[in-house]
């Protein structure tokens, strides 16, 4: 099952929340995520959240209008909004999740965000975020990549250290690498074939495929 889940955070590429739309057996908006969705005259199969992002009139109307699903939780809680409705994703089957507005201006959010990707790869879930510059994987095996115009990849470990790292499809070759936390070596690199396989033996990486 593929799903969709739109976060709170932010999303300008309209076309980018209606193709993904198209795309998803379900979609699950977290809180203020539904208003991305509204904008765009979209609906959601599952509203959840605490909903201190959406206005009691807006949040009234939803309940009087739509044919979501809605699951409330209470403000104070262990779980921010968007692992909540990763964990229903998860609960509901999930195999492919595609999560939206995860990213802006609050890089507290955004990279705690990012963590939540770890959820997936735990349950073998294919899935990544992605915003209207970026798009984010976690991998533990390995992963090809189509490439893609003006777009470059970079590769970080996650935890202190990711080892015995390959790359094949790239302009900076890595060879059984050992990438460490705290350094910037796997920045930056570029397409050089029509798709890029990264893989590691020992360790997690966050692969970032990006463009200015």
């Amino acid at each position: 099952m593929k799903i969709l889940i739109v976060g709170s955070g932010s999303l300008f590429d309209e076309s980018l929340l209606i193709r993904y739309h198209q795309w998803a057996d379900v979609v699950i908006a977290a809180d203020g995520g539904q208003m991305h969705l509204k904008k765009a005259g979209l609906c959601s199969d599952v509203l959840l959240g605490d909903f201190d992002s959406i206005g009691k009139a807006e949040l009234a109307e939803i309940k009087d209008n739509s044919n979501s699903e809605l699951i409330t939780f209470p403000k104070d809680k262990d779980y921010t909004d968007l692992e909540l409705a990763i964990n229903l994703a998860i609960e509901r089957g999930a195999s492919e999740i595609v999560i939206l507005g995860a990213s802006g201006t609050r890089l507290d959010h955004t990279t705690a965000n990012i963590h939540l990707l770890y959820k997936l790869s735990e349950n073998n879930i294919k899935g990544y975020i992605e915003d209207e510059h970026n798009r984010i994987y976690l991998v533990k095996n390995s992963i090809t990549i189509k490439k893609q115009k003006d777009y470059k990849i970079s590769i970080l470990p996650l935890f202190p250290f990711a080892d015995g790292v390959c790359t094949k499809g790239l302009s900076y070759k890595l060879s059984d690498a050992k990438l460490s936390f705290g350094t910037g070596q796997g920045i930056s690199n570029e397409f050089c074939d029509k798709t890029a396989t990264i893989s590691v033996k020992e360790g997690l990486l966050l692969v970032f495929v990006s463009r200015d």
